[in-house]
């Protein structure tokens, strides 16, 4: 199962070849999805209300941006289950999230920050159309369909009057969380990191390397929300074959079934059939610990491998940006810092695939989420 650094040095070869045709080509395995959004510039200041819906959970919050990259909570976040299921669809999954926003309080003019967490496309007016969901998530009536105007409507239907509603992906989130907390500087050697439930990465590209693009008028670097977690990479394994198949996706989203916490228990599940089933990626890791030593193995190396891979994937977006001496990485996600050798696995083979040509520097931001939505929000 574990793979070798020649190994990971063809899979960053090929996400990096997939990346540079999606941003060329609508429709692509790697989306790479223009957000439409620039990095916050320098002394952004102001108040948002931000509502983040991704992976199980789901939050809102009034958020302060401060000069000098400080930021505050004003308010919340309130939290609430992720709404699912056959009674939850359509205009009811969005006035779940309207509650939260009315249970902050007064609201009235405030813009709001859209953190929505599934493959959307990102349309000029900062809306988003949702393409599919994912992470095992299947909620009716919404595929397709805009979702901050519907969020808007939600929050109409409650009497609340905040502005105009603002949608990103919580990868990008988590990229202008990152910038702004370091005062804008660099943001092309910026990658923003999601390893959780699901996993994706998102990074700064002069609109010039984005032959897609529909508008002109678009000069700055843009955030590019790139959807590798669709990325389907060499060198997997039968059991990989096996759960894709029984997936409710079957051929999507290859490289997040090989990757996050929404599938690790599930290929455990397929290399210890014995084993009672898991439900998270937090019992693999006690797995690994406490396990038998065919438990330990397995889990050990399911988590070693996920994090090779993810390494695999910075490194493939390094040599999308031109190899930048310094590489700031945004990380978010309940795998990447809820397993204490995650992290340090992951910096340990970036730094072998990089070699001496680029430093990395993995950093982690308190509710670096809804920072990067309030800058959305407050985006002119």
């Amino acid at each position: 199962m574990k793979l070798s650094l020649t190994e990971l040095q063809d899979i960053r070869r090929s996400l990096a070849a997939r990346i540079v045709f999606g941003l060329s080509t609508p429709g692509t395995e790697i989306a790479a999805l223009p957000a439409y959004l620039a990095p916050p510039p320098e002394g952004m200041t102001g108040r948002a209300v931000v509502v983040d819906a991704g992976g199980t959970n789901l939050r809102a919050a009034i958020v302060e941006l401060l000069p000098g990259g400080v930021s505050r909570i004003v308010a919340g976040p309130e939290p609430a289950k992720f709404p699912g299921g056959p009674e939850v669809a359509g205009d009811a999954f969005f006035d779940v999230q309207a509650e939260l926003v009315e249970r902050l309080g007064a609201v009235h003019g405030l813009p709001v920050g859209y953190c929505f967490s599934y493959p959307s496309e990102t349309l000029p007016s900062l809306d988003a159309r949702l393409l599919r969901w994912t992470k095992g998530v299947q909620i009716a009536g919404v595929e397709g369909t805009s979702v901050g105007e519907r969020l808007g409507r939600a929050l109409a239907a409650r009497k609340l009057r905040p502005g105009p509603v603002r949608v990103l992906n919580d990868t990008v989130a988590s990229l202008l969380g990152g910038a702004f907390a370091h005062g804008g500087s660099q943001p092309a050697a910026f990658i923003g990191l999601i390893v959780g439930t699901g996993t994706n990465m998102a990074t700064f590209l002069p609109a010039g390397r984005i032959p897609k693009l529909k508008t002109g008028h678009f000069v700055a670097p843009m955030a590019v929300n790139l959807e590798n977690g669709n990325f389907n990479p060499p060198h997997l394994q039968p059991f990989d074959a096996e759960l894709d198949a029984s997936s409710e996706n079957p051929g999507a989203q290859r490289f997040e079934k090989a990757v996050s916490g929404a599938y690790l228990p599930r290929l455990f599940g397929r290399l210890c059939p014995e084993h009672a089933p898991l439900t998270s990626a937090a019992d693999l890791v006690r797995l690994r610990e406490e396990g038998t030593a065919d438990e330990r193995r397995a889990a050990g190396d399911l988590l070693q491998r996920s994090a090779d891979l993810v390494a695999a994937g910075l490194a493939a977006v390094a040599d999308v940006l031109d190899s930048p001496p310094g590489l700031g990485v945004l990380a978010e996600g309940s795998l990447f810092w809820g397993d204490p050798r995650y992290a340090p696995r992951v910096n340990e083979t970036l730094r072998a695939l990089l070699g001496s040509r680029v430093e990395p520097r993995i950093a982690r931001l308190e509710h670096v989420n809804l920072i990067g939505s309030a800058c959305a929000a407050l985006f002119a």
